[in-house]
């Protein structure tokens, strides 16, 4: 099931109490504007509600004191610093604070609603079908994460709780947010020395077993970067024990396991993982993008060690050289590549089995720019026979729908929906699950980690992905799926409440 996420701030564990005070109902206004639909969840501090913004006419998640903590004043300052720390950066995959101020004697803020699932979750689930996250998606997760946290550290913040449970995988777009900011404090700050944080994420310094002077800094945030790779890339935590006194001080003392220890394949990221999690925070990766940048690289040796080597020919064997094809006369024109298409820009519809569409005009009486790029629609599969019938029900559906010119395109592989999405980011992917060469998850894998790529919402088109299967597609923030095969209108059908999605989450972004 998905969880709508806001924050969740916990204080540290000496003086965490459970709170079973009833929350605020639905339908409480706060702040004058703010109206309360229903509780999200609880943390160690604080309550989230799902609430609607009645001046901008947009859901929010609201963030108030736990009534059991009003008479804290630490916490109450501890709060107010998490709102002040969250409205200093400006990152997309940051969660972004609107607003803070008092309601009933207590403090408020209202907050980007981020609907999707924690990572945790996400890990954990992997773990419980003995599969871990494919590496390419956990590189871009780090990658996109790595550039919220040195936001976070540009604005002269420490965020001290980088974990998996803070980080939100979006629902529709698979974009990872960073959330929780109770913990924040200003850079290195030589009164932030206490043992307070998550302990299998901490960095030795922040549990006070590191080397001599070393104060919580940003490179505290690079080492919880280092340990969640560990983690995202492997299934298990480099340390783990309930003693946390033990585990303390096997951060401070012990050398972590490699990678390929855990998984021989992961070898050529030992040494990134070995830096980004070293003792001194002097021998750490100066930024976290710096870590993560280090980590692509390594990447490239990653995917050429697990590809499949063939055996030298036998001594003597001649090359072998692939026959001349006979022409045929009268022979259908091949269909041209995506790169052999001209001009790039603007894109051009891939053509199918015949002619290709042209893009869907403007209805009649809009009044949106000419010059505004087309909504692009991605239609990946490898029937040709499917990949049209689809591309015909999606026009038909955002015909209906949307104002702007549409362009649909198809393609028959993971491979060549990759190149086309390198050209034109598409705002929509229709994906089969069930391809040769390149499946569905690693093709979108490959999606996600282009530039736009977060900004898609895919559903997946299949007859082989059952409901027991579907988990594997949380990571990319994908919840539709379609089951093949299916009737036209019915495909229609759904495509159309899509569109109907997209029109309104562009009228949310437009108010923002």
């Amino acid at each position: 099931m998905s969880e709508p996420r806001g924050l969740e701030g916990s204080p540290p564990a000496s003086v965490k109490r459970a709170d079973t005070t009833p929350g605020m109902n639905a339908g409480t206004m706060v702040d004058g504007r703010y109206v309360v639909e229903n509780e999200l969840g609880r943390g160690g501090m604080g309550i989230v509600y799902l609430a609607r913004d009645t001046f901008l006419d947009r859901r929010v998640a609201l963030k108030v004191i736990a009534p059991t903590w009003l008479g804290d004043g630490e916490i109450a300052a501890r709060f107010q610093r998490e709102a002040k720390a969250l409205a200093s950066i400006r990152s997309q995959y940051v969660v972004q604070v609107y607003a803070f101020g008092v309601h009933a004697s207590s403090y408020f803020f209202a907050m980007e609603y981020v609907q999707g699932r924690s990572l945790k979750q996400i890990l954990a689930e992997h773990r419980a079908h003995g599969d871990t996250v494919p590496v390419l998606r956990s590189l871009t997760i780090l990658s996109q994460i790595a550039q919220g946290i040195d936001a976070v550290h540009t604005a002269g913040i420490v965020h001290r709780d980088v974990k998996p449970s803070n980080i939100v995988i979006e629902e529709h777009t698979g974009r990872p947010v960073l959330v929780d900011f109770g913990l924040a404090i200003p850079g290195e700050d030589s009164a932030a020395a206490l043992a307070i944080g998550t302990p299998q994420y901490m960095a030795p310094e922040q549990g006070g077993v590191g080397v001599p002077g070393a104060l919580v800094s940003p490179r505290t945030d690079v080492y919880a970067l280092g340990v969640t790779a560990f983690e995202i890339l492997t299934g298990v935590l480099p340390f783990d024990s309930t003693d946390h006194a033990r585990l303390m001080r096997q951060h401070g003392r012990k050398t972590p396991p490699a990678l390929s220890s855990k998984n021989p394949d992961l070898g050529p990221f030992d040494k990134s993982i070995a830096r980004a999690l070293a003792k001194d925070p002097a021998d750490r990766f100066p930024s976290c993008t710096a870590f993560a940048e280090v980590l692509a690289a390594a990447s490239e040796r990653y995917v050429n060690s697990i590809l499949p080597t063939l055996p030298p020919p036998a001594p003597g064997t001649p090359p072998t050289v692939a026959p001349p094809q006979p022409e045929r006369p009268n022979q259908p024109k091949r269909a041209p590549t995506f790169r052999e298409l001209t001009p790039p820009r603007p894109p051009q519809a891939l053509r199918l089995s015949d002619a290709p569409p042209p893009p869907i005009p403007p209805t009649p009486g809009d009044t949106t720019d000419s010059s505004q790029r087309p909504f692009h629609v991605l239609v990946v599969d490898d029937s040709a026979i499917f990949r049209k019938f689809t591309v015909q029900a999606t026009q038909l559906a955002f015909r209906k729908r949307l104002a702007r010119a549409t362009l649909v395109q198809g393609a028959g592989s993971g491979e060549e929906a990759v190149e086309i999405a390198n050209v034109e980011p598409p705002d929509l992917v229709l994906l089969d699950f069930d391809m040769p060469g390149l499946d569905g998850v690693g093709t979108l894998s490959k999606l996600r980690a282009l530039p736009g790529g977060a900004n898609a919402r895919v559903v997946v088109l299949s007859g082989r992905v059952r409901a027991i299967d579907r988990w594997r597609f949380a990571v990319l923030g994908v919840s539709d799926f379609v089951t093949k095969p299916i009737e036209l209108w019915r495909l229609v059908e759904r495509i159309e409440k899509i569109a109907q999605h997209v029109e309104e989450s562009e009228r949310e972004r437009h108010k923002a």
